[in-house]
Formats: structure tokens, C-alpha cells, sequence
């Protein structure tokens, strides 16, 4: 993954949208293998930027990352608390990658989780994942409209702002699965 002129431990919205574009212009093998070696490090902010990177490439182009779904999940379990925007980052990617029943279901538990922690902008990316995972599951429609509702009063803005992105997504599922 590309971090030209990235301070160590500075990774701004800007650096993201740069790596993302970059990660387009490069072959798909090369830039996705780098992707996960960044990923899987040992480093936090080794995994901040990458968790970012796939967050943002695989809400652009949803399972571009499916050869790695499982990966993702269980980077996304193995991640420590402090890492709460890595952790968060690839939640959604996670999501976004899910392309089977088996694996939506087995993310649920960890999402389900996500949305219960503290930090706002963790419950807010697990409410994406959630919605994610609602648009190909129709029975977990129901539960993310209702959490979407929620959302949309909530006094967090964070929150606010997630639900009215992803309400359109459950919207268009659900009028797609009519017959």
C-alpha cells in the first residue's frame, strides 16, 4: 500500500482518497496482496491505514476483497480495543466482502457486538456493516429498519449521518426482492 509523503502515525482523510485511487491504477493482485500483508501486520497504524483502505475500495467495488471475507472477519475479531478505528474500518469491509449466506452469518455475532460498544463512531460503522449485511439477508431487513429509524433521532450525529447513507441501501433491497 502506497503511503508517499504520510507522516508516521498521520493518516488523514486526503491520504485515504489518494491510497484508494492509487490502489485502482495498480493490478488487482499486487495491490490487493498488500492490501492484507498490511493489514495482518503487527503494526497499529500499519493496520489503521490498510483497515481505511479497504473500507474505501470495498464500498466502492463490494467484494473486491471476497477472496479474503474470512480474513477480514477475523482481523476485525482480533483487533484490540485501542485499535477502535481499525476495528471499525474493517467491520465494513468485512461487510462488503460477505458475498455468502455462511459468511454474512457468521459476521453477524461480531457486528452485533460492534454495535454495542461505546464509542460512537464504532456503533456507527457497525450500523453500516449491519445494513450491508441486511441487504442481501431479507430477514434481517426488519431489525436494520428499525435500527436505521433509531438512528435517524439519535443525539449522536455520527449515528444520524449512517443511518440516512444506508437507509436508501435497505430501501432499494427491499424493493429489488418483490416479486
Amino acid at each position: 500500500m502506497k503511503k508517499a509523503k504520510v507522516i508516521p502515525g498521520v493518516w488523514k482523510s486526503t491520504d485515504a482518497a489518494a491510497a484508494a485511487k492509487d490502489f485502482f491504477t495498480r493490478p488487482r493482485k499486487t495491490a490487493v496482496r498488500e492490501l492484507m500483508r498490511e493489514l495482518c501486520s503487527d503494526e497499529p497504524f500499519d493496520h489503521r491505514c490498510a483497515a481505511e483502505l479497504a473500507r474505501l475500495v470495498s464500498r466502492r467495488e463490494p467484494g473486491i476483497l471476497a477472496a479474503f471475507g474470512d480474513v477480514l472477519a477475523e482481523v476485525a475479531a482480533g483487533l484490540p480495543m485501542e485499535e477502535w478505528q481499525a476495528r471499525g474500518y474493517v467491520i465494513v469491509a468485512a461487510a462488503h466482502n460477505a458475498l455468502t449466506r455462511p459468511q454474512r452469518l457468521r459476521l453477524l455475532p461480531l457486528v452485533r457486538a460492534r454495535l454495542a460498544e461505546d464509542r460512537i463512531a464504532v456503533r456507527a460503522m457497525a450500523l453500516e456493516a449491519f445494513a450491508v449485511l441486511a441487504a442481501s439477508e431479507p430477514d434481517l431487513r426488519d431489525e436494520a429498519m428499525l435500527m436505521l429509524e433509531d438512528a435517524r433521532h439519535s443525539s449522536d450525529f455520527a449515528l444520524r449521518a449512517r443511518a440516512r447513507l444506508m437507509l436508501p441501501l435497505i430501501l432499494q433491497a427491499e424493493i429489488r426482492s418483490r416479486p
